[in-house]
């Protein structure tokens, strides 16, 4: 666990910047983490810290169409993944992106290797990836 929560948002209605003041008007500090606002970070004083992301591509678009619902404090909440959430981590790439894959590695989940290795080609991450397994 990485203490803060990601979220990746298909459609966002009106607009980010309406959706940025309605983070703002309920209580939320809100940062966009690129120019192109793409990522918004949020944090709260009850609530903690959670990374928004606006889905753009067609690998995240059709990564929430893969997401599993499962119920989370009695809440039905789309999910993504394990692959999707590696997938994800590749392309960001930080430190604890990376320490985060292991994490989940370190679990011996029974992954769809067909589609990581579609998508691992795809953005060039089959290097980096090779050097999670071996570790």
């Amino acid at each position: 666990m990485t203490g803060d929560v990601d979220v990746l948002l298909a459609n966002f209605g009106k607009g980010l910047e309406d959706l940025e003041l309605q983070f703002k008007s309920d209580g939320w500090q809100v940062t966009r983490a690129d120019a192109e606002g793409e990522l918004l970070r949020l944090v709260h004083k009850t609530y903690g810290t959670a990374d928004l992301l606006i889905a753009g591509t067609e690998f995240q678009t059709l990564s929430i169409d893969r997401a599993i619902v499962e119920t989370i404090d009695g809440e039905l909440i789309p999910v993504l993944t394990q692959e999707d959430v590696i997938l994800h981590k590749l392309i960001a790439g930080r430190y604890q992106d990376l320490a985060d894959i292991e994490a989940i590695l370190e679990t011996k989940p029974t992954l769809d290797h067909a589609y990581l290795d579609k998508w691992l080609d795809i953005w060039d991450l089959r290097t980096i990836w090779n050097t999670l397994l071996s570790d």
